[in-house]
């Protein structure tokens, strides 16, 4: 029988391997490096042994390569990778790189399962700085991190090669932002772990976890058909929270970020009627989560369909924080954002002479002094007009279009104006100067 050397840079009474190895067979010896290795062996060959795999019991290391090779590697099965048991000629040693990455030029697979891998570690990573100390306390090459934003059945028995020196990234439903498995030979950056998203990485096509529903908030204050609305909204998502009465959009939305436990959170308006067939189940990939997602509503009024009213899907952290100086309070948050052409609810506003006057007033206030970020001149132009012209024979559409047109008078008139401007979202204000106007 050739020699057998186990390899480890921890002490030998640091690994449970080496004294299982050691008891089948007593005269094996341990080194901590291939030039180690070989001036300890007297045999033509000798065996490697690695730290971190397990030997198949029945394997007997009295494999005799044959006549045709005798000055190459013999890399055996660890699994499905050939990267575990190596017998290797001492007369023609393989270079440190190879040996450390078990990755062989002159080599020999044989079709023997001599070992398995051990087990990856496992860590509670939450943070930047938990996937730091992961890195120095893990006693394999590789490890497992699950996020707290997934849900997983997943059974952990994927192998990586040992020269694979990038994170293996498994599919998250859609995207490749789920489960990671780590490796110690590749320190990602802050930026990377965060967004999810690595440079050096290797798309693993298992689909291992599934994206946490994010949270649903039903924002309301004073509309008379929001109970009729939440209660309906509740027969599509069970689990919708509610924020109720509180003074100022931006505040309530503050207010809604606060008592949601996921990372973005979808905002439902008082007036929203959500449509049946809508799902709140829209994935958003861990990099994009910094970008307001808003989905179209249909107006009851004019049958316009676009973002106005529309469900909302907002980065929570960034919510907390917004600009409350700006008077367009969805695209104060991020200066990310997307509009899904899909239609999410129809928007009830005109429900009371005041609740249509003041839809009508604010969405126009926003259109003619143009705060709303990135929209364009000719859509804006053109929604004006069917907002201060259309929809007469509607429920309250002549409210409407009267608030329409004050609104547009009044956005034209301050478009410069940011503090007058921000009295569109304190409703009080709203209301008194309804009452002027009527």
């Amino acid at each position: 029988m050739y020699d057998i050397v186990f390899i480890s840079n921890n002490e030998a009474n640091e690994n449970k391997n080496w004294e299982l190895l050691k008891s089948r067979f007593p005269t094996a010896k341990f080194a901590q490096s291939l030039h180690n290795a070989a001036k300890k062996c007297f045999t033509r060959f000798f065996w490697i042994v690695y730290d971190d795999i397990i030997i198949n019991e029945d394997f007997d290391f009295s494999y005799v390569p044959d006549k045709g090779s005798q000055n190459i590697v013999h890399v055996f099965q660890n699994g499905i990778h050939y990267d575990g048991i190596c017998l290797i000629p001492k007369n023609n040693l393989p270079s440190e790189r190879e040996f450390y990455n078990r990755y062989f030029i002159e080599k020999k697979e044989v079709e023997i399962l001599a070992s398995y891998p051990e087990q990856y570690d496992f860590f509670d990573i939450a943070d930047y700085d938990s996937y730091l100390k992961a890195i120095e306390k893990s006693k394999t090459n590789f490890f497992w991190f699950v996020p707290n934003d997934v849900n997983s059945d997943y059974n952990f028995d994927y192998q990586a090669a040992k020269w694979e020196k990038y994170t293996h990234v498994f599919l998250n439903k859609k995207y490749y932002d789920g489960i990671c498995l780590f490796t110690k030979d590749n320190l990602i950056s802050k930026k990377e772990f965060d967004h999810r998203f690595f440079m050096k990485k290797k798309e693993v096509d298992i689909d291992a976890s599934s994206p946490v529903p994010f949270d649903i908030v039903f924002i309301s204050y004073q509309e008379s058909n929001a109970e009729e609305n939440y209660n309906h909204l509740l027969k599509i998502a069970p689990t919708a929270k509610r924020i109720n009465n509180v003074k100022g959009i931006h505040k309530a939305h503050i207010e809604a970020a606060k008592i949601v436990n996921t990372e973005m959170f979808w905002v439902v308006d008082g007036d929203a009627l959500i449509e049946n067939n809508f799902s709140f189940n829209y994935q958003v990939p861990k990099w994009q989560q910094d970008t307001v997602h808003v989905w179209h509503s249909k107006n009851p009024v004019n049958d316009l369909t676009y973002g106005y009213g529309g469900v909302k899907l907002l980065p929570t952290n960034l919510t907390c924080n917004m600009d409350t100086s700006k008077t367009d309070m969805t695209t104060s948050i991020s200066n990310k954002f997307k509009a899904v052409p899909e239609l999410s609810n129809i928007t009830a506003f005109n429900t009371d002479s005041f609740s249509a006057w003041r839809s009508g007033f604010r969405e126009c206030v926003k259109l003619a002094s143009q705060t709303i970020d990135r929209q364009l001149d000719s859509e804006t132009l053109e929604r004006l007009e069917i907002w201060c012209n259309q929809g007469t024979n509607r429920p309250f559409g002549i409210d409407t279009i009267k608030g329409a047109i004050a609104g547009r008078r009044f956005g034209e008139e301050n478009k410069d104006n940011p503090n007058e401007l921000q009295k569109i979202n304190d409703f009080e204000w709203l209301e008194e100067t309804f009452r002027s106007n009527h």
